[in-house]
Formats: structure tokens, C-alpha cells, sequence
């Protein structure tokens, strides 16, 4: 049983640190064939319904101290996009896969759904999966 907080709405916006801003606008734009928009000329947002997916570089973060994790990478363990279908996450790797970016599991079922990973250009891991709501239910 899902329960709504009356202090969030839902996720306004999520913001990564990337190294180059053309490989964003080439990840964003064609791999995920999202639009998106410059904020200050240096900052990619990437609307996503109602959401706003933040690509900046690592100059114009709030928190500088918390860009590098101790392994090196930002401190975020991984973001996720969800599906419509399970069909969407087996087509969706295939064309992650034509764009040379690095699989880390690939779809495989699971006790919720669906689900691949991958290596965002930048080094994170992400998450595209589908989630069958019906399992929440039983």
C-alpha cells in the first residue's frame, strides 16, 4: 500500500554533475531523445513530465563538497527512468546498445517488474525499469 505525504508533491528536480556539456546535450537529446533547454548558457534541463532532470558542471554545484564519493564518482548511487512495459525495457537496452554505452545487467525479471542498467556517459548508473503495479496489490 502506496501512501502520499502531504509535504511532497513529487520530485521536482533531480541534479547530476557532468564533465562536457555537448556529450550531455548528445545524451539527453538523441540517446534519450528528450528536449530540453540552457539555463545560464551551462546548465541542460531536461523536462520529464512533470519533473526537471538537472546537467550541470561541476563549477555551478551548490555543495561542492559532496561531488566526489569515496570511490571517486559523484555521490549518488544510481538514477532511474521508468517504462511503460516490459517490451519498452528490452527495446530501450537495444538502443542504449546502439549507442555504445556500456550495459551493466542486462533485462532481466524481477519479483516488481522489469529492468536493465546502464553507464550514463558521465560514469553513473542508471536504472530503466518497469514496474508492475498489480504485484503491489497481491
Amino acid at each position: 500500500m502506496s501512501v502520499n505525504t502531504p509535504w511532497i508533491k513529487g520530485i521536482g528536480h533531480l541534479a547530476i554533475i557532468i564533465d562536457d556539456l555537448e556529450k550531455g546535450k548528445w545524451f539527453f537529446g538523441e540517446v534519450l531523445q528528450s528536449s530540453f533547454y540552457m539555463y545560464k548558457g551551462e546548465q541542460i534541463m531536461v523536462e520529464m513530465g512533470s519533473s526537471v532532470f538537472v546537467a550541470k558542471l561541476a563549477k555551478d554545484a551548490v555543495d561542492k563538497t559532496r561531488q566526489v564519493g569515496q570511490f571517486g564518482k559523484q555521490v549518488l548511487d544510481h538514477y532511474g527512468f521508468q517504462a511503460d512495459s516490459p517490451l519498452q525495457v528490452d527495446a530501450f537496452c537495444q538502443r542504449i546498445q546502439s549507442f555504445q554505452l556500456e550495459i551493466v545487467r542486462e533485462p532481466h525479471d524481477r519479483f516488481d517488474g522489469r529492468a536493465f542498467y546502464f553507464r550514463d556517459p558521465f560514469g553513473n548508473l542508471v536504472e530503466y525499469f518497469w514496474y508492475n503495479r498489480k504485484k503491489e496489490h497481491e
